[in-house]
C-alpha cells in the first residue's frame, strides 16, 4: 500500500516545478516585448521629433516646402502620362481676346462699362478643343435686350462652342451703366494726315467742307468730355486736287477719341492741290577777307539758277538764293561744293548742290566819300529824323579785285537802314550795304546811326 502512494507524490512534485518554470519564462517572454515596445516607442518619438524640427523650424520649413513643391512639380510633369495611362482623355486650354459682341438698342442707349474683350477656359477631349478654336464660330455675347437706365450685372453668355467642352468666361459677368443718348450740335474742323508722304514740291489748299457743323448723339456725360471735332483728310501720294469722303472723329481735351454717333459720319470735303515755285539766281556771297590781299577773280557754277517750291506768300519774299562761302580759307584756286540751305518756309529745290570753280587775283581797295544814307522797306509809311544831321552821309571802303574797282563808281554803292520791323521813337539802327556784286567788299565807315521815328 505504502509503495504505490511515493509515486503520485513524485509526479505531483515534478507538475509544480513545470508551473514555475512555464510561468518564469512567460514572464521573461512579457518583459522581451515589454522592452522591444520601448524601443520601438523611443524610436517613433525620436523620429517624430525630427519631423517636427523640420516642419515647424523656420529655418527648415522652407526647404521643406521647397522640397515638397519640387516632388509635386515632377510628378505632375514627368509622371502625368502615367495618370492618363488607364484610359482617362482630358485636356484645358485659354482663347484670349475674343470680341465682345453687345446686344443694345444703341440707337436710343449708350452702355458703359463692358470690356471689349474676354477670354474662354475650354476643358474636354484634346481633339474637341482644338476643333472648336479652328472653327472659330464661337462668340462670347451680352444681351442688354429689355434694359432700361441705370446700372445692371449682366451675364457674359458663350455661344456657338462644341457642345462637347466646357466653358468658362472671364469675366463671367459685368456691371454696366446704361443712359439715354442725347443730342448736340458741334462745329466740324479738319486735319490733313499723311502729310509726310506727300512729295514736298506740292501745297494743300484750304479744304471745303460739305457742312461746318455736324450732330453727335451720345449720353450727356460723355458729350460734355468732347473738346473738338474733326475730318480728317487723308493726302498720302496726292499730286492734284481731290474730292472724297473723310471720316468725322470726336476727341477729348486730352486728344483721345470719343466713341459717339456722329451724323454724318462722313462728309465730302475739296481739297485744291497746287505746286508754287520760283527760280531764283544763285549768288556767291564770300564772308570774311581772304588771307595776302587777294580777291575773288571768278567763280563758275554749274547751277546759275534754282527752282524753289513753297507757299506763295513765303516765295514772292525770295529775289535769290544765297550761297555763303568762308573766305578765310582760300588761299588759292580751288573747287568745292555747297550743299544748299532751303530758305525758312521754302518745302524744296530743285537742286540740292552746288559745284563752284573759283579763281583768285590781286586785290585792291578805294574809298567813296560822303556816299548819301537811305532807307527801305518802310512798309507803316513813317517818317524819321537824323539825331545827328552829319549821319546824312558816310564814307565807304571798297575792295576787290583790280578790274573790278577800276569800273566801279560812287553810284554802284548802296547804304541803307532797314525800317521793315523798325517801331517809334528814338533808337539806334545798324547800316547795311551793297555793292554792285557780291564779289565787292564795301564797309561803310559807320556802322549805326540814331534816329527818331514818328507817324
Amino acid at each position: 500500500m505504502m509503495a504505490k502512494k511515493k509515486p503520485v507524490v513524485r509526479d505531483s512534485q515534478e507538475k509544480t516545478e513545470l508551473a514555475k518554470q512555464i510561468a518564469s519564462r512567460s514572464k521573461r517572454v512579457v518583459r522581451t516585448y515589454a522592452n522591444i515596445e520601448t524601443s520601438i516607442m523611443r524610436v517613433i518619438r525620436w523620429l517624430s521629433g525630427v519631423v517636427d524640427k523640420f516642419l515647424f523650424n523656420n529655418q527648415y520649413g522652407k526647404i521643406v516646402a521647397l522640397v515638397l513643391a519640387l516632388m509635386l512639380y515632377m510628378t505632375i510633369n514627368f509622371g502625368g502620362e502615367g495618370i492618363f495611362d488607364g484610359g482617362v482623355s482630358g485636356a484645358g486650354d485659354t482663347i484670349n481676346n475674343i470680341p465682345l459682341r453687345v446686344i443694345a438698342n444703341d440707337e436710343v442707349y449708350e452702355v458703359s462699362g463692358l470690356p471689349q474683350t474676354v477670354s474662354a477656359l475650354i476643358v474636354g477631349d484634346l481633339a474637341d478643343i482644338q476643333m472648336t478654336k479652328n472653327q472659330g464660330e464661337y462668340q462670347v455675347v451680352a444681351d442688354l435686350t429689355g434694359l432700361t437706365e441705370g446700372t445692371h450685372q449682366v451675364n457674359l453668355l458663350p455661344q456657338n462652342f462644341s457642345p462637347r467642352v466646357n466653358v468658362a468666361i472671364n469675366p463671367a459677368t459685368a456691371i454696366v451703366k446704361v443712359e439715354r443718348k442725347i443730342s448736340s450740335r458741334f462745329v466740324l474742323d479738319y486735319d490733313f494726315v499723311n502729310v509726310n508722304k506727300m512729295d514736298l514740291e506740292y501745297v494743300l489748299g484750304e479744304p471745303q467742307l460739305e457742312l461746318n457743323e455736324v450732330i453727335i448723339r451720345a449720353a450727356e456725360d460723355t458729350i460734355k468730355e468732347i473738346a473738338f471735332v474733326k475730318a480728317f483728310i487723308d493726302v498720302e501720294g496726292v499730286t492734284e486736287s481731290f474730292n472724297k469722303e473723310v471720316p468725322i472723329v470726336a476727341y477729348d481735351q486730352q486728344g483721345q477719341r470719343v466713341n459717339v454717333d456722329v451724323i454724318p459720319a462722313t462728309i465730302k470735303a475739296d481739297v485744291e492741290v497746287t505746286s508754287p515755285n520760283k527760280t531764283v539766281p544763285v549768288v556767291v556771297d564770300p564772308v570774311g577777307e581772304i588771307p595776302d590781299g587777294k580777291a575773288i577773280d571768278a567763280i563758275v557754277m554749274d547751277h546759275q539758277s534754282v527752282t524753289l517750291y513753297g507757299p506763295d506768300a513765303i516765295l514772292s519774299q525770295i529775289e535769290q538764293l544765297r550761297v555763303p562761302i568762308n573766305a578765310t580759307t582760300l588761299t588759292g584756286d580751288t573747287n568745292m561744293v555747297y550743299t544748299i540751305s532751303l530758305p525758312s518756309g521754302v518745302r524744296k529745290s530743285s537742286v540740292t548742290r552746288v559745284n563752284l570753280e573759283i579763281t583768285l587775283t590781286e586785290g585792291s581797295s578805294v574809298t567813296f566819300t560822303d556816299v548819301p544814307i537811305n532807307y527801305r522797306h518802310n512798309n507803316a509809311d513813317y517818317r524819321f529824323t537824323l539825331l545827328n544831321p552829319d549821319d546824312a552821309y558816310t564814307d565807304v571802303e571798297v575792295f576787290g579785285s583790280v578790274d573790278r574797282i577800276g569800273a566801279l563808281n560812287v553810284d554802284d554803292i548802296q547804304i541803307y537802314i532797314d525800317m521793315f520791323d523798325i517801331g517809334l521813337g528814338e533808337q539806334v539802327v545798324p547800316l547795311y550795304s551793297e555793292g554792285p556784286t557780291s564779289l565787292i567788299q564795301v564797309k561803310p565807315k559807320k556802322k549805326e546811326i540814331e534816329i527818331n521815328v514818328i507817324r
